[in-house]
């Protein structure tokens, strides 16, 4: 590899039927899966020796990918693209693995559903490279927000929580009760069930917030009305690396979450988790207890358990 153009060997559109997904239907039934995947490697010894030893196998390549997608069930896509990557990294010392679910749930006309993933070998001093992905990332501990109002919530939210705990590096530690909200913004809708979580994920904030953004796909979620009504919403509140909160706003992700104080359906599930929790406000840093008490005005009921 020489420059800043390495040489690339790439396989595009192989289509694989495979039993990926968090519904148990897709599991069942199966669909269609289309992988791209992008090899950046040297060509040179291949090309000067004219032999298929020297260089990848793309016939090869594409039984290997396919049989990753054929022998596994997972529930996520970021799973299955990960695991293919991990493969081809034996190939390759860059890879970008891209997969698509064209027949995804989705009550809404869509083009694509896809994943990236982009992964890299680690230095041979044994310390990454810039953009590479640690493959032992240090355990951090986040607070998600969980809420739906169309169908079965209360069976979207139980799936939504098996597929985070399933996922290789994401552990639930603590889950809260169910709580009946009244709708947030003015958009008129039925009421929400929320809960909230506490999890421990060996992902950055930015991949913990696409995971659950691939299972709010998953579950048929779509973004045409703000504050609307949704099958399926998970929010990243607050993000701990090290025992220090993470302090991030891009377009992409804010943390901790600039509305959370706001938010009686955020507060109530997380003083359940965590009593001891306190959140930055207008008026300075507060316990959740207190904040939560500020908002009475806000319809929240928690359910109790079956």
């Amino acid at each position: 590899m020489t420059g800043d153009r390495p040489d690339r060997i790439e396989l595009r559109g192989l289509t694989v039927r495979g039993n990926h997904g968090v519904f148990d239907f897709e599991k069942r039934e199966g669909q269609d899966f289309v992988i791209d995947v992008t090899l950046h490697t040297s060509v040179n010894r291949a090309a000067a020796t004219d032999d298929i030893a020297d260089t990848v196998h793309y016939g090869e390549l594409a039984e290997d990918v396919a049989h990753i997608v054929e022998d596994n069930t997972f529930d996520l896509i970021e799973t299955l693209a990960s695991r293919i990557a991990e493969h081809c990294l034996g190939l390759a010392e860059h890879v970008e693995v891209i997969v698509h679910k064209p027949g995804a749930p989705i009550q809404r006309s869509f083009s694509d559903v896809s994943v990236t993933v982009v992964r890299s070998r680690a230095a041979s001093n044994g310390t990454p490279r810039a953009g590479i992905v640690d493959a032992k990332p240090a355990e951090s501990e986040a607070y998600l927000n969980l809420g739906a109002n169309l169908g079965d919530a209360a069976d979207t939210l139980d799936q939504a929580v098996a597929a985070l705990d399933l996922h290789p590096r994401i552990s639930v530690l603590r889950r809260s009760s169910l709580y009946r909200t009244a709708p947030w913004g003015g958009v008129e809708q039925n009421d929400f069930l929320n809960l909230g979580l506490i999890v421990s994920t060996r992902l950055p904030a930015r991949e913990l917030l696409a995971v659950a953004q691939g299972i709010e796909v998953a579950s048929g979620r779509t973004r045409e009305v703000r504050w609307g009504p949704r099958s399926l919403d998970i929010d990243l509140i607050r993000f701990l690396s090290d025992h220090e909160e993470l302090v991030l706003d891009t377009e992409v992700l804010t943390l901790p979450h600039p509305r959370a104080h706001e938010r009686a359906f955020v507060l109530a599930p997380w003083a359940e988790l965590d009593a001891d929790a306190a959140i930055d406000t207008p008026a300075g840093r507060q316990s959740i207890a207190t904040v939560l008490a500020q908002l009475g005005d806000q319809e929240i009921t928690r359910i109790p358990a079956p």
